[in-house]
């Protein structure tokens, strides 16, 4: 077996697998700068990581067909032995999270996602009375919204438009100054659609800014006929031991409810979750965190990093 790994700089290679095989809501993630990609000689597919010296940290699952997903990811694990690194993956789904169980992999749930059906999805009705009343109150502020705006407009620094291939940006603006953003990622699979990345509120920014700018991206997605907008997943959110797999670790299972109730992060989770159901989503699915061994701690401290990441500032 001949196996591999390179570093993307356009990323062309791990895009025509994501288009193909891409299943994951988060996968586009994975073509970012100091990823690697792990490919085995004759077969379809990749497998993003990043090596963080103690693990090799797997996001969003094995870009594959369903049939090759297993060899492949048994090959990366041979490989990870090979350099004396421990797996650790986040953000799995639930099919991706049986994988990796049946690979021998601890898998517990660590939270969950949030996603909207763009072809249901009405403005009325009173399950969404609060996000009417949130875009009212922007409105009648003056924001005003709009797609396609400069990454530099934003605050994102120079350069940064030159990344920003196939990504969907909207901004409100009061004047001309922008006071709220959206940046949205590609999603493929068997929901297509778009995945609500990161957002940006500047401080002082009227009350609603943020879903008015989000409203807009449902519109026009909608407009273009698009199935999805997944709003992410959301650590923490939703553990339910009902979701639990076979392979669960009890201790981790309660130290992440712990956690959830009485972690310092919680109340960065909270206001994501808060934010997520103003939306009224139509499918929450639970997302799950992935190790070998002994390498709990390693994965509990990546499950944190994704807790604190900067989803929405401020």
């Amino acid at each position: 077996m001949s196996i591999g790994t390179f570093a993307v700089d356009g990323g062309d290679t791990v895009l025509g697998e994501l288009r193909t095989y891409g299943e994951n809501p988060s996968a586009f993630l994975v073509v970012s700068e100091g990823n690697e990609y792990f490919t085995v000689a004759g077969r379809h597919g990749v497998i993003p990581y990043r090596d963080t010296g103690g693990h090799l940290h797997q996001s969003a699952g094995v870009i594959a067909s369903h049939d090759g997903q297993e060899p492949l990811l048994r090959a990366f694990t041979e490989f990870a032995g090979e350099r004396r690194r421990r797996i650790v993956a986040t953000r799995l789904r639930r099919p991706e999270a049986e994988l990796f169980s049946r690979c021998g992999f601890t898998v517990n749930q660590a939270g969950s996602s949030y996603s909207v059906y763009l072809p249901e999805f009405r403005l009325g009705g009173p399950r969404l009375a609060e996000l009417r009343l949130a875009v009212s109150q922007a409105w009648q502020a003056g924001v005003e919204v709009a797609e396609k705006v400069a990454y530099e407009d934003i605050g994102a620094g120079p350069g940064a438009a030159e990344s920003a291939d196939g990504r969907r940006v909207f901004a409100g603006r009061i004047g001309n100054e922008v006071v709220a953003s959206l940046t949205c990622l590609p999603v493929f699979g068997t929901r297509p659609g778009w995945l609500h990345h990161t957002a940006h509120r500047v401080p002082g920014a009227p009350e609603g800014a943020l879903e008015a700018v989000n409203l807009e991206a449902v519109r026009v997605f909608a407009a273009e006929e698009a199935q999805w907008l997944h709003l992410g997943f959301t650590p923490f959110a939703g553990l339910c031991a009902q979701y639990e797999l076979g392979s669960a670790s009890v201790l981790a299972a309660r130290l992440l409810r712990l956690a959830a109730e009485r972690g310092e992060w919680r109340h960065a989770a909270a206001g994501r979750l808060a934010y997520q159901r103003i939306w009224d989503p139509h499918l929450v699915q639970p997302g799950y965190l992935a190790w070998q061994g002994r390498a709990a701690a390693g994965a509990l401290g990546e499950l944190l990093r994704l807790a604190k990441s900067p989803w929405r500032t401020p």
